[in-house]
């Protein structure tokens, strides 16, 4: 009974963590959260996506193809809330409070769930639209049923991975491989649940692999070296064929590149003190994905680990350990918050069994749990109150008061032109100006990417989204602009006849986002 209110309180203190001001903190919204919120309203009304197409198992969304799991359980909250933020990041934050259940209940270490509650790492990601958290639950989840012999219903959660992320397609198969390898369980027990996830995994597959421009632009396979740089090289080997191959060939190259992307994911620079250093979208300035604390319990919990390796749950954690980077590893970024996410499981539970070393010294535990306190603290100020600072840019905060002004005066205008150096403006139009689906997908034309990568929506109704070029676009009339400081000059508004100033949207910080002028 007492671990049960232990638990339970962890289990709220996690929850109230992940739900306190989550329509603003991250401050902002992603293009891929409005597109996941919107799709979701799109399935509400319409039971279409937003280019029309019937219940989708994969999302088109900008060409990059999501998979659409994620879009589905947004349509509840929007439901029942509205089209908003707090909704479209709600499944998130509920699957990030689950994951400290199924923690516990995997490893019955209340260390290992507390710590969870309160890592920055689970924190963050359980804040936004993000699908490798929702992943990440379901697959420890997966295991846990697979662990207790329930393997039809643990390959069906190991098939819903698929669905909702698309890192899954390489963890998941090699965690799967790791547990039939680790346990060895009766094969005729095994023959069923095989056959059904097969046949649960196979049309996802080939959904999530006839279009992969997308994971193409982030493979690091997709990027070979100039023929500049291995000329040179040639050039100071004497052309010498067999010293290029032996020393110098692409797969050495690409693999030393890989070693050491795989490496960083276990620097402490990275889990300790600055997280996801080149994306601001991943992590939070100065601030790694665990309290700094927690490098003695990490470093302790793999001495005990190490120590008791027959044990099959700690061979689970530690193949999980080393296979949790691979899918970042073979992407074209030195480190990623978002495809690294399955470390975080295996390094909290280190860290509760680290925790538990300490238990049996009272004082080394109660002084660590003051300085684990002050951490935290830290963590939740720099989250809350500073944070907004640096990530606004990133997290793309002028749409909101920009597109919360456009709403007041759309039946003003002919025509609305927003600019498209943010990145995906149509998106963020769709969702803060809450457009019916049904004028949406009957007009909805994406011009994909040659190269792969995301796409864009130039116009739909009376919105046209692309750069503005001031000389032309004064001459229009009864337009209304969204533009940045380069493309609206104020030099160039001042001397502009006809010109109505509607608004000047600025960052947290102060400094000039966008401009909204009118041409009446």
């Amino acid at each position: 009974m007492r671990n049960r209110i232990i638990l339970l309180f962890i289990v709220l203190l996690g929850l109230g963590l992940r739900l306190f001001r989550l329509d603003s903190r991250p401050l902002g919204f992603t293009w891929d959260e409005a597109a996941l919120g919107y799709n979701a309203y799109s399935l509400l009304k319409t039971g279409r996506d937003e280019y029309s197409k019937v219940l989708p198992v994969v999302l088109k969304s900008f060409g990059d193809y999501k998979p659409g799991a994620y879009a589905y359980l947004a349509v509840p909250p929007i439901a029942t809330f509205g089209l908003n933020e707090f909704a479209t990041r709600l499944p998130s934050a509920i699957f990030g409070t689950l994951l400290i259940v199924i923690v516990y209940l995997l490893t019955r270490n209340m260390f290992a769930a507390g710590l969870l509650a309160i890592n920055p790492w689970s924190l963050y990601f359980s804040r936004g639209a993000w699908e490798a958290n929702v992943a990440l639950t379901l697959t420890v989840l997966g295991v846990l049923l697979f662990i207790r012999r329930r393997y039809l219903v643990s390959a069906l959660f190991f098939g819903l991975t698929f669905l909702t992320y698309q890192g899954a397609k390489m963890f998941t198969p090699l965690l799967i491989l790791s547990l039939l390898l680790i346990y060895r369980p009766n094969i005729k027990s095994l023959i069923k649940p095989l056959i059904f996830l097969i046949f649960l995994i196979f049309p996802i597959l080939l959904g999530l692999t006839t279009q992969s421009g997308r994971l193409k632009v982030f493979s690091v396979f997709s990027y070979s070296r100039s023929p500049s740089v291995v000329g040179e090289i040639e050039r100071q080997d004497n052309n010498n064929p067999f010293l290029f191959t032996l020393f110098h060939a692409e797969i050495i190259d690409q693999g030393r590149g890989v070693l050491q992307r795989y490496l960083n994911h276990f620097s402490p620079y990275y889990l300790f003190f600055a997280g996801d250093w080149q994306n601001l979208r991943h992590s939070i300035p100065y601030y790694g994905y665990f309290h700094l604390p927690e490098i003695v319990t990490v470093v302790l919990g793999l001495i005990f680990l190490i120590s008791n390796f027959q044990s099959p749950i700690s061979k689970v954690l530690l193949t999980w350990l080393l296979l949790a980077p691979l899918p970042s590893a073979l992407s074209r970024d030195l480190v990623s918050g978002v495809r690294s996410l399955p470390l975080l499981v295996p390094l909290v539970v280190l860290s509760g069994i680290g925790l538990s070393q300490l238990f049996r010294h009272r004082l080394l535990l109660y002084s660590y749990a003051l300085i684990l306190l002050f951490f935290f603290v830290y963590y939740l100020d720099l989250f809350y109150i500073h944070a907004p600072n640096f990530t606004a840019v990133d997290f793309l905060y002028p749409y909101r008061p920009a597109l919360q002004t456009i709403k007041l005066l759309v039946s003003n205008y002919k025509k609305i032109v927003i600019t498209s150096q943010l990145g995906q403006p149509y998106i963020f139009t769709l969702f803060y100006l809450q457009i019916d689906p049904r004028i949406y997908q009957s007009q909805a034309r994406l011009r994909e990417n040659p190269q792969g990568d995301v796409g864009e929506v130039e116009k739909f109704d009376i919105f046209e989204f692309r750069p503005i070029f001031w000389p032309a676009d004064r001459g229009l009339s009864s337009t209304l602009f969204v533009g940045g400081q380069y493309e609206l000059p104020e030099s160039d508004l001042q001397t502009t006849p006809n010109l109505e100033r509607v608004s000047d949207i600025t960052y947290p910080g102060g400094a000039p986002a966008l401009k909204i002028v009118g041409l009446k």
